[in-house]
C-alpha cells in the first residue's frame, strides 16, 4: 500500500508522461540509496514493478536487472506480490441504483483482504471511493447494516466484478467535474493490479437495450394512468423520449431507470446541454416529467417512501432547471449537438458525437479569451476557434496560411464524422494522453506530409 500511494502521486495532478519519468527516476535513486541493505532495495524495486505503470515498470525492471547482476536478489517473500488469490465478489446497489458497491476479496494464503469500490451511476459508472481492508468480517457486517449505502449485498462471478469496475478504475481522474479523495488515488495502482488478478468477463454477458425497447418503454408511459396527468401529448412525448434515452444509456440499465441522483444528471446535465426547447416544452415540462417519474418509480418497483423521496428531489430539479438551462456555458454546449439532438436519439451515440466535436472546437472554458460565446456549430465560428488556437503555433519555419488550411480540414472532418477515420486517430491519440490542441496539431501535420 506504501508503495501503491508513492506510484500514485502523479495521479493527482494528472499523470502526464514526463510526472511518471520523474518520479520512476526518483524511486530508482530511492532503491539504488539502500546500497547498505540492497535485498530490500530489490524488494522496492519488484514493488514497483508489479504496481506502476509502463514507464515506472520500464525503468524498475532495468534498476532490478542491474542488482540481479550483481548477485543480488529480492528476498523470498517478494515472489508471490502481486498473485493474491482472488476468493469472493459482491454487488449491492442502493434502492434508486443510482450507485453500486462492489467487494472482491483476496487471500495470500490464510490472510485475507478486501478490495472495496464504489460506483456512481448517474451518468457513466464513475468512482466514488476505492479502498482496501485486511478486516474482511468487519467490512462485510458494515455494509450490510449501512440502509443508506446498499440496498442488499449479493455474491457474484469474480468475472463480473471485473467487468463492472475495470473500465471505471482506468478512468479515474479523466473528469475534471468529479472530484476524487486522495485516499482513492492512493490505493488506485494496487486496486488495479487487483483487477487485473480477476478472470477475464465472458463476451456477450452485458445486456444492451436498442432503440426499439425504450420506444416500447416511451408507448407504455403513454398509455399509462400516469400519462393522463402529463398535459400536452406531444410535449409528453419529447419528455418521454429524452428522459426514457438517457435512462438506458449503458449496458445493464433498462429503459426508465430512475433515481434522485439520475433523474438531477438527466435534467440538470444531459437536457439542458442537449436539446433546445420550445416554449411549449418549457411550459409543460413540470406535469410532464412529474408523470414520468411517478410511472418510472412504479415501474422500478419503487415503494411509497422511496417515490415520494424521488418527487421531493424532482422538485428542487425543477425549480433549478430555467436556471441551468439559461447558463450561457450550457447555451454553447447545445451547439455541439443541436443538428444530432433528437429526443429519441441513442444518448450514448450522443455522448461520441459530442467529444468529438469538442475535440474539433475547444469548450469556452479552454478558448482564448473573447471566444467563450463563439457558436462551435457555425462553420465561421469554426474558423475563429481554429485562428486563436493554431494561429500562434511555432512551426518550424513551416507555412502558417498551409499549416492552418490543414488544421481546418482536420476540424471539419472531426466535426462532420466524414471520413470516420479521423475521429479514430484523434481518439486513439486522445488515449496516449495528449491533450486536444495536440491531437489536432498532430493530425493536421500527418495530413501535409
Amino acid at each position: 500500500m506504501q508503495v501503491s500511494s508513492l506510484i500514485a502521486l502523479p495521479l493527482m495532478t494528472g499523470g502526464s508522461a514526463a510526472e511518471y519519468d520523474a518520479l520512476a527516476a526518483g524511486l530508482i535513486r530511492a532503491a539504488q540509496a539502500r546500497a547498505d541493505e540492497p535485498e530490500e532495495a530489490a524488494a522496492f524495486l519488484r514493488l514497483v514493478l508489479s504496481l506502476g505503470p509502463r514507464t515506472v515498470k520500464r525503468q524498475a525492471s532495468e534498476a532490478l536487472a542491474d542488482l540481479t547482476d550483481d548477485g543480488v536478489y529480492p528476498p523470498e517473500w517478494v515472489t508471490g506480490i502481486g498473485k493474491p488469490t482472488a476468493r469472493q465478489a459482491y454487488r449491492g446497489r442502493d434502492v434508486f441504483g443510482d450507485y453500486e458497491v462492489i467487494l472482491v476479496t483476496f487471500s495470500y494464503a490464510d490472510a485475507e483482504h478486501a478490495l472495496f469500490v464504489s460506483l456512481d451511476l448517474a451518468e457513466l459508472p464513475t468512482v466514488v471511493s476505492v479502498s482496501l481492508s485486511e478486516d474482511v468480517p468487519r467490512l462485510l457486517k458494515f455494509i450490510e447494516e449501512s440502509d443508506d449505502l446498499v440496498e442488499r449485498l449479493e455474491p457474484i462471478a469474480l468475472s463480473e466484478a471485473r467487468r463492472r469496475i475495470e473500465v471505471p478504475l482506468a478512468q479515474v481522474g479523466q473528469d475534471p467535474d468529479y472530484e476524487i479523495e486522495s485516499s482513492t488515488f492512493l490505493a488506485l495502482p494496487l486496486a488495479r493490479s487487483r483487477v487485473r488478478r480477476l478472470p477475464a468477463p465472458e463476451p456477450g454477458l452485458a445486456v444492451s437495450y436498442t432503440a426499439a425497447d425504450r420506444a416500447a418503454a416511451v408507448d407504455d408511459f403513454r398509455q399509462s394512468p400516469e400519462a393522463a396527468d402529463a398535459g400536452d401529448p406531444e410535449v409528453t412525448r419529447f419528455w418521454a423520449q429524452a428522459l426514457t434515452g438517457y435512462s438506458s444509456r449503458v449496458a445493464d440499465e433498462a429503459p426508465a431507470q430512475v433515481g434522485p441522483h439520475k433523474l438531477s444528471a438527466a435534467l440538470l446535465v444531459h437536457v439542458v446541454r442537449t436539446f433546445t426547447l420550445s416554449a411549449g416544452q418549457i411550459d409543460g415540462m413540470r406535469p410532464a416529467v412529474t408523470a414520468w417519474a411517478r410511472w418510472a418509480a412504479r415501474r422500478q418497483g419503487l415503494d411509497e417512501a422511496a417515490t415520494e423521496t424521488l418527487l421531493t428531489h424532482l422538485a428542487t430539479d425543477l425549480g433549478d432547471f430555467q436556471g441551468t438551462y439559461d447558463d450561457p456555458v450550457n447555451v454553447v454546449a447545445r451547439g455541439y449537438v443541436r443538428d444530432i439532438a433528437r429526443p429519441d436519439a441513442d444518448a450514448a451515440r450522443l455522448a461520441d458525437g459530442r467529444a468529438r466535436r469538442e475535440l474539433a472546437a475547444p469548450l469556452p472554458e479552454n478558448r482564448a479569451p473573447g471566444d467563450e460565446a463563439v457558436d462551435p456549430a457555425d462553420p465561421d465560428g469554426r474558423a475563429v476557434l481554429v485562428a486563436s488556437e493554431f494561429g500562434q503555433c511555432d512551426l518550424a519555419g513551416a507555412d502558417t496560411g498551409e499549416f492552418l488550411a490543414a488544421v481546418s480540414r482536420v476540424v471539419e472532418e472531426l466535426w462532420q464524422d466524414a471520413p470516420p477515420a479521423t475521429w479514430q486517430a484523434g481518439r486513439n491519440l486522445l488515449a496516449q494522453g495528449l491533450d486536444p490542441h495536440d491531437v489536432i496539431h498532430r493530425l493536421a501535420e500527418s495530413g501535409r506530409q
